[in-house]
């Protein structure tokens, strides 16, 4: 392939800069790899200091069990005792929170923690179960047992004490029943069966991370909820019924009735799984650089084939032509920003980081433009589109709503440019110049 006829042919340099396009591909795919890397490895440090602290909690209970008797027959007709497990849930359960943050580090990394102090009220109504146990079934009171589920028990900072009925018990470790939590403590109350109604309360103070999940025992269940954390993240199968954000903290309160979820007041035996209706707060960092890094790498084709856009113009309007060589480096140069991106974001936050790394390569490929074109005003014609395209970039990331629509409108109104400096262009001329001279 001769050197003039590389020059001549704007089909085949077109072609070749497409290739290119397409190549730095493979770069951009492996510095978004790269990020997930280090997103994960970041990860990996809050787990490991949660692990020492304590995971996110999920608090379900008391859930009060009582094992009952009744009859079966055999293949031969005759009767044999059979020990079933009747789970009852509260008719009421109040909880009040107040979470303590801190933030801790790891390395570059930070972890969020707290220390959630708990008081659980209420109490269970044996009313509802009364008919079932004149059915043939007759409970064994004495081996009654109340379940509080806890996720992570290692959080667990003080000894839990709670009141039932006239009586105080202390929790003992583990439960008796996995197929209804798969951890957390256990109180054994002493039950007669006269009482219809046991009122019930205790204090927690949990340690976890991250998050904190409530289920929705009660026949109604009302949680109040307090934290001096300012950027709070409502979570699972109910929102707050009212909330109150500030920079000071939040405030939030739920009422879940029993109506509202599904399984019962009571049943026999493992039939449900309730924490499939668990909800809370999850503690969000106030920005994930990670996060907003990955979308922006997710645009590099869109930079590098608007960029080579511009050089392209340059060349057919200036009537000069750039070896595939500058294209290149000008490629790799662009591919390069979003890893000064990821580097910088982990110790001066995103938008810091994003400023920074634009600016930097806006006056690298500026510089480089004035070495290898020789009409005076491409290099500052290639840096307003870069310095242009970046702030676009931005837009679109903190407007990740309207991010289709500020991009639909963006590449409309470049080709519209694009048409508009190539109107006049005579393409055949420029494709063939040797031919259309006079």
């Amino acid at each position: 392939m001769s050197k003039s006829f590389l020059k001549s042919s704007i089909l085949l340099r077109m072609a070749i800069i497409a290739f290119l396009t397409l190549l730095l591909l493979i770069p951009a795919a492996i510095v978004e790899s790269l990020i997930k890397e280090r997103s994960e490895r970041r990860d990996s440090a809050i787990r490991e200091v949660s692990d020492k602290w304590g995971l996110p909690q999920i608090i379900t209970g008391p859930i009060l069990t009582i094992p009952v008797r009744h009859f079966v027959q055999d293949e031969k007709g005759k009767e044999i005792p059979l020990i079933e497990y009747l789970h009852i849930l509260p008719d009421s359960l109040a909880i009040e929170g107040q979470l303590s943050t801190e933030t801790r580090s790891r390395g570059i990394y930070e972890v969020i923690l707290y220390n959630s102090q708990l008081s659980l009220s209420g109490g269970f109504n044996f009313e509802i179960i009364s008919a079932y146990l004149q059915s043939g079934y007759t409970a064994i009171w004495n081996d009654a047992v109340i379940t509080i589920g806890i996720s992570d028990p290692r959080g667990i900072k003080e000894n839990v004490h709670m009141v039932f009925g006239e009586h105080a018990y202390a929790a003992g470790a583990g439960v008796r029943f996995p197929d209804i939590v798969s951890s957390g403590i256990t109180v054994l109350p002493k039950l007669d069966g006269t009482s219809k109604n046991y009122p019930f309360s205790f204090s927690l103070s949990l340690n976890g991370s991250s998050e904190i999940q409530f289920c929705p025992v009660g026949r109604q269940t009302a949680i109040n909820l307090k934290s001096s954390w300012p950027s709070p993240s409502f979570t699972g199968a109910f929102l707050p019924d009212s909330r109150s954000l500030s920079d000071s903290g939040f405030s939030s309160h739920w009422n879940v009735l029993e109506l509202n979820r599904n399984f019962p007041q009571f049943w026999l035996n493992k039939r449900y799984d309730v924490t499939e209706s668990v909800f809370g707060v999850r503690l969000l960092r106030s920005v994930d650089e990670y996060q907003k890094t990955l979308r922006t790498a997710k645009y590099a084709i869109l930079i590098v084939s608007l960029t080579f856009l511009a050089f392209f113009l340059s060349e057919v309007l200036s009537k000069e032509t750039l070896h595939p060589i500058h294209y290149s480096l000008v490629g790799l140069s662009l591919i390069l920003f979003y890893l000064l991106v990821t580097a910088l974001s982990e110790h001066f936050g995103f938008d810091s980081a994003y400023f920074v790394s634009a600016a930097s390569i806006v006056v690298l490929i500026g510089l480089y433009s004035m070495a290898i074109a020789s009409q005076r005003k491409t290099p500052a014609v290639i840096a307003a589109v870069l310095f242009v395209l970046y702030i676009f970039l931005y837009i679109v990331l903190q407007n990740e709503d309207y991010a289709l629509l500020i991009g639909s409108m963006g590449l409309l109104t470049i080709t519209a440019i694009v048409m508009y400096l190539t109107r006049k262009v005579d393409w055949y001329s420029v494709e063939n110049p040797e031919q259309h001279k006079t």
